[in-house]
């Protein structure tokens, strides 16, 4: 009896192993990032505004809050023990960048929007369903293929992997709806979005975002999550500073300039902020505030799914509100009408909402 106890907690305990890999220690990019004289300071009308937008991201466990009108700092507060060089995991916010790396990748002709993905992933050219994704779908959401959070998302969080190489599980995992039909949030897109790019560049897609992007803005990171083969999580790899991230949205913003100077073509927000007729609330790569059906509020991710009616992120925010948005609250809200870019940082997922947030600067208008 005892030896079919200490076999069956064996047998258990290699499982555990096996499929639950976050018993190893979790991966951290600390390494601080110096501030630079990117942007000048200056004073906003709206400072009362920010105060209070910041309270409630201190009182919600948040790290950072800052926000630039135009190319000036108007506001900056550090929260809860963090600081301006202090590098956190932006987790999901990373997956906007990819929006970046394609609209470059167009502009120098490496691929376009509405090319079949079996092109350059000629595996899939005889596939029924992986043979007509294109790869506007991959940067939609809205590819078809599965989606599994536990082996291409939390499994990259830890030292010890169960999945060597994420782009090749993604590549394998099936199709389970027509391209172009059914939006569903996840990795998959953006893995196999990555070995597009690596097959299309030979080099990978981080090293084109760093020479593409990255590089021309000055924009830091500490640290990026990769794979066991070396391949870069697009959907979630960097760890950065709030500074840092809005130097990116500033090239949002600014549909593609930055600071004077054009590193994207003209339309760049325009491609950013558009929606589907599967997600009205969801463009390249960010979450737009847009109004969606019931059936489409099931797909949204926790914390906008259970926002009032109406528009997702905020109903008394602009329309033209885009939002880079990741795990624990980190989010960067853009908005070009106002001239604005806001980068919070924090670890406060579950009591976190755009809404409360945003109501705090934006509500009572201008």
């Amino acid at each position: 009896m005892k030896k079919k106890i200490v076999l069956s907690l064996i047998g258990f305990l290699i499982i555990a192993l096996v499929f639950f890999p976050s018993c190893s220690p979790k991966i951290k990019y600390n390494l601080p990032i110096p501030m630079d004289d990117t942007f000048s300071q200056a004073d906003s009308n709206a400072q009362s505004r920010y105060q209070k937008a910041a309270l409630y991201s201190q009182q919600h466990n948040g790290f950072a809050v800052v926000v630039l009108e135009g190319n000036n700092v108007v506001f900056e507060e550090y929260q809860n023990g963090s600081s301006a060089t202090t590098a956190h995991h932006i987790f999901s916010g990373t997956k906007s960048f990819s929006a970046a790396m394609v609209m470059a990748a167009v502009q120098d002709d490496i691929l376009s929007l509405d090319e079949r993905v079996a092109d350059t992933i000629t595996e899939w050219k005889t596939h029924p369903q992986k043979s007509q994704i294109t790869v506007r779908h991959l940067l939609q959401f809205t590819s078809g293929v599965q989606q599994n959070f536990w082996r291409l998302s939390y499994d990259s969080f830890t030292e010890k992997r169960g999945v060597a190489n994420k782009y090749n599980y993604a590549l394998a995992l099936p199709c389970q709806q027509t391209p172009g039909s059914k939006f569903e949030y996840g990795s998959s897109h953006q893995m196999i979005l990555g070995e597009v790019m690596r097959r299309k560049t030979h080099r990978s897609a981080l090293a084109y975002l760093n020479h593409r992007i990255f590089f021309p803005i000055n924009f830091r990171y500490a640290g990026w999550l990769h794979d066991n083969y070396g391949n870069p999580m697009l959907p979630y790899g960097c760890w950065t500073t709030a500074r840092e991230w809005c130097k990116f949205g500033v090239l949002v913003r600014d549909d593609g300039a930055y600071l004077g100077k054009r590193i994207l073509a003209p339309g760049f927000f325009r491609a950013c902020s558009t929606g589907t007729k599967a997600m009205p609330a969801y463009g390249l790569n960010f979450w737009l505030n847009a109004e969606v059906s019931d059936e489409q509020r099931q797909d949204l991710i926790p914390q906008l799914r259970d926002n009032p009616p109406g528009r997702i992120l905020c109903a008394q925010a602009p329309e033209d509100l885009i939002v880079a948005a990741g795990h624990n609250g980190n989010r960067l809200y853009i908005v070009p009408s106002r001239n604005l870019v806001i980068a919070r940082l924090g670890n406060s997922e579950k009591d976190y909402h755009d809404e409360d947030f945003l109501a705090c600067i934006f509500a009572g208008g201008s």
